[in-house]
């Protein structure tokens, strides 16, 4: 761990062993080291299995449709994840996973044409144990699915997810300007939100004719025991992982 100097005392930044210090304006933080949990949820097995299968039918292209993948991927710059995998590849099962979470087909050729897929903008996150909602969602319309990313840190003092991170829903469709997605999230984690614990958001716009997703915004909410005193609804600038 590395000791930085002081005027009042000795702030110490850095990691060891499973706690993280970090110095601030109102001094040195302790904090769990963030780790990733080997457990999955039922979920996130169903989302490998569907990577996998999305993966295994690119092998089943012919070779125009692969350099066409590849001409596709060069020019809208999606690289190559892995070693292993090419640019065309990655474009391939990116679109086709979102796709298939969507229930539509998988797309043996590139879209020619790519809407301009909006940002998600919203006026609020309410996270209770019994509500987790965006209030005032701005919803561009019929051609558009809500996904939305939600984890646990492992602890107060982090600034980014640590937890078990949950796809909420990839098709998900608010209704008028709001979007409850407590019950699917409960489903999915089994588990409520904990009060006092913070939660990273992350949430995008999907296009459902090509399946690709728009830009991602990031968010993060300390989970408060009612909506009591109006706190959840104090309009708060997203915040960075």
């Amino acid at each position: 761990m590395k000791t930085r100097t002081s005027i009042a005392f000795e702030a110490l930044t850095g990691t060891a062993g499973n706690v993280t210090a970090r110095s601030t304006r109102f001094g040195t933080v302790l904090s769990g080291r963030c780790r990733q949990p080997r457990k999955v949820t039922p979920e996130q097995k169903d989302m490998r299995a569907l990577f996998g299968r999305v993966g295994r039918s690119f092998k089943r292209l012919t070779p125009e449709q692969i350099t066409a993948w590849a001409v596709f991927a060069g020019e809208h710059g999606f690289g190559s994840r892995m070693r292993t995998q090419s640019p065309a590849v990655n474009a391939y099962v990116t679109l086709n996973c979102n796709r298939a979470l969507l229930g539509l087909d998988l797309l043996e050729v590139p879209p020619t044409e790519l809407p301009a897929i909006p940002s998600v903008q919203y006026h609020n996150i309410i996270v209770t144990p019994n509500l987790i909602q965006f209030s005032r969602l701005l919803n561009p319309g019929a051609g558009y699915r809500l996904s939305v990313r939600m984890s646990p840190a492992a602890s107060q003092g982090k600034t980014y997810g640590g937890g078990l991170p949950v796809l909420i829903d990839a098709g998900f469709i608010p209704e008028r300007t709001f979007a409850d997605i407590t019950q699917v999230y409960v489903d999915r984690l089994t588990v409520k939100p904990v009060v006092g614990s913070k939660y990273f958001v992350e949430v995008s716009w999907m296009s459902v004719a090509t399946g690709l997703a728009g830009p991602t915004r990031t968010d993060s909410r300390i989970c408060q025991k009612d909506l009591s005193g109006g706190d959840s609804f104090v309009i708060t600038p997203p915040q960075p992982f």
